[in-house]
């Protein structure tokens, strides 16, 4: 199913089994440079440097995994829909589980791209959304930690080593956060802005009401600027 792309916490993984520290410290380290302005990739390619171990293993593509979602989403418009529809609830999460909103913006880019493709709809319920949706958020967060550039706000501009293929995105990303920091939302359905606290489910009033006469949660107050974009280090890892 899955072109099966090493993700960042496969590459946290990696080096921290390679240099004998534990997960979690290795995953605080690397946000920790990054909240200074440091790449995903720089910084761990450096703490490879500084336990002798050869930099070069520890690369990611960021546009195999852009192909990735892109299959993904492509392989079956019932599973996009219900992914679509679990993500949009955990952006809009204000607990642990909660999706990154840079992350989000990065599905919505790539799903933008796809959706005029052929739309093959499973005679049953497709059986794998749960693994098909951790999946995505896996290389969701990974891509907008390698195409964007970070510090202690979170987004603040396209990555130097963006390729050009992804620079589109990137800068779509950045901008949309910026607008959700500053108390704004795109809305998801006719990508008007407007006021964050005035969304209903990701839709603007206007969207929301043509869609649904029931009763649907606010959006809420713009979210905080803390980055889990490369995956969540608050919970215990298997690795450590």
């Amino acid at each position: 199913m899955f072109l099966v792309s090493p993700t960042a916490r496969d590459l946290l993984q990696k080096i921290a089994q390679d240099a004998g520290i534990p997960y979690r410290d290795v995953a605080k380290r690397i946000n920790s440079e990054m909240e200074q302005g440091e790449g995903f990739i720089d910084s761990v390619q450096a703490l490879a440097k500084e336990k002798g171990l050869p930099s070069k293993d520890y690369v990611l593509d960021s546009e195999q995994i852009a192909n990735e979602i892109s299959t993904i989403l492509k392989e079956d418009y019932s599973q996009t829909l219900m992914i679509s529809a679990v993500l949009g609830q955990l952006v809009e999460s204000k607990g642990e589980e909660r999706f990154p909103p840079p992350a989000f913006f990065v599905f919505l880019e790539v799903l933008s791209d796809v959706t005029e493709t052929p739309r093959r709809v499973g005679d049953t319920p497709p059986k794998n959304v749960d693994e098909a949706t951790t999946r995505i958020i896996e290389l969701t967060t990974t891509l907008v930690s390698l195409l964007c550039e970070w510090n202690v706000e979170g987004v603040v501009g396209v990555a130097k080593d963006c390729p050009d293929s992804l620079k589109d995105i990137a800068r779509s990303v950045f901008r949309k956060t910026k607008l959700l920091q500053s108390g704004m939302w795109v809305c998801v359905s006719c990508g008007r802005i407007v006021e964050a606290k005035s969304t209903r489910a990701l839709l603007c009033e206007e969207c929301n009401s043509g869609l649904s006469d029931g009763p649907s949660n606010d959006f809420g107050q713009p979210i905080e600027r803390d980055r889990t974009g490369y995956g969540r280090t608050s919970r215990t890892d298997e690795s450590e």
